[in-house]
């Protein structure tokens, strides 16, 4: 005789009959509380990483390995324009739902949760996706990013842990999934839960279309896309640390370090910017924050060999090759002297004498000077930009750029009118 799958877990009572215990429910709530105060935590993070530039560094930010405000500024800590954050506070406001349904569904206006047959097999096949995908992020934390968010991993623990705990003792995982998918079938064959589904899904998709296209809570994807422009110098005169024409009625005086990702982003902007506009010299200062060279950096600095990388930069000017290297220089890879000079090797550059230049007095001198004059300007950060006479610290979006530049006097060339 066949017996309905749904049918059939009643009879062995697993269904309307698998309830709570009071220490079952005790450890799901307790771990979906400590998972909703690091998910929110992890938003902090996340806002004072992408969108408040004077913020402080958050308490996770230890070194260049661990780094949670280094992994929530990339790409990846984002999915469909939302914060991975703020997705784990819904998963575990939804945890600490399921393990209390059997409670609210006996509150006014609540019944509906009657729907909501069988939670402890939600809790489990969500809290289980959700650490396979935990393991997924983790694997790109440390071999794509090369930083890791010790937050996020601690939620990644607390999602297996939650699925251990939610586990129903003599059920496989294939059925958890069976149940949970029957009771979502049985729940859409009535009308206006199906309606709501719908209504739901409509929604959802217009939300993340919404937060996709417009980038509104990941900035870092704005600014990847602006970056699609690679920084060559067809058509752009080059001149040791100088872009553009030397006789350009307007100035721009960029004072960077190497170790930088938004001074990256600012010389990104400089090279559209000369090749745009008609009147407009760009003169790039190194001002390394790395306490090596910088007697202004206190404890180290946090950016390592960025003296290095600027003297580096320094000694490929003599071969008129500042601007190439100074590209690969930004590169994650090119840590030490030894990338420094691969990186040299590919670029057609004299390496014998760049090592020699690099080392040398001249060029040491050189840098210093380099930061002396940041030191008159009052530059205490990079990147520091000079137009004309207006101060701008940090980067902004490139309109934003572009609009400085014209309120200084900046001259589109004939064909960027547009």
């Amino acid at each position: 005789m066949n017996v309905p799958f749904c049918v059939k877990y009643r009879m062995r009572g697993f269904s309307t009959g698998d309830k709570m215990t009071k220490k079952r429910r005790t450890v799901i709530t307790l771990l979906s509380l400590i998972g909703l105060i690091l998910a929110i935590e992890l938003c902090v993070v996340y806002y004072n990483a992408n969108f408040a530039h004077d913020a402080k560094p958050s308490i996770c930010a230890i070194n260049d390995m661990m780094d949670c405000d280094g992994v929530a500024r990339t790409s990846y800590s984002q999915f469909l324009g939302i914060p991975l954050s703020l997705w784990g506070v819904c998963l575990y406001l939804f945890f600490l739902f399921m393990t209390f349904t059997d409670k609210l569904k006996n509150i006014k206006y609540l019944g509906f949760l009657k729907i909501f047959k069988n939670p402890m097999s939600y809790i489990f096949c969500i809290s289980l996706l959700s650490f396979i995908i935990s393991m997924i992020l983790g694997g790109i934390s440390v071999f794509k990013i090369n930083a890791i968010c010790i937050f996020c991993f601690m939620t990644y623990f607390i999602d297996l842990l939650i699925a251990l705990s939610s586990k129903t003792k003599g059920i496989s995982v294939t059925e958890e999934i069976k149940i949970s998918f029957n009771d979502f079938l049985e729940a859409v064959k009535i009308k206006k839960y199906a309606y709501l589904l719908i209504v739901l899904i409509l929604a959802s998709i217009s939300v993340l279309t919404y937060t996709t296209v417009s980038n509104v809570f990941s900035p870092q994807i704005a600014k990847q896309q602006e970056l699609k422009r690679s920084f060559k110098l067809d058509g752009i005169k080059a001149d040791k640390n100088t872009l553009g024409n030397e006789n350009a009625s307007l100035q721009i005086d960029e004072y960077m370090d190497y170790n930088c990702g938004g001074c990256f982003i600012a010389q990104v902007y400089l090279h559209r910017i000369v090749s745009e506009f008609e009147n407009i010299r760009i003169i790039q200062h190194n001002v390394p924050l790395d306490a090596s060279c910088n007697s202004n950096i206190k404890d180290g600095g946090g950016h390592k060999n960025s003296c290095l990388k600027a003297r580096y930069a320094l000694a490929a000017a003599k071969q008129n090759k500042y601007w190439h290297l100074g590209q690969a220089l930004f590169n994650s890879d090119v840590e030490n002297e030894k990338d420094i000079i691969e990186a040299a090797r590919l670029l057609d550059i004299d390496v014998k004498k760049l090592k020699d230049d690099a080392n040398s007095e001249a060029v040491k001198k050189e840098l210093a000077d380099s930061i002396k004059n940041a030191d008159s300007k009052g530059v205490t950060g990079t990147p520091t930009l000079f137009i004309g006479v207006k101060q701008m610290v940090g980067v902004g979006t490139y309109p934003e750029f572009v609009k400085a530049i014209i309120a200084q006097g900046g001259i589109k060339k004939p064909e960027n009118e547009k």
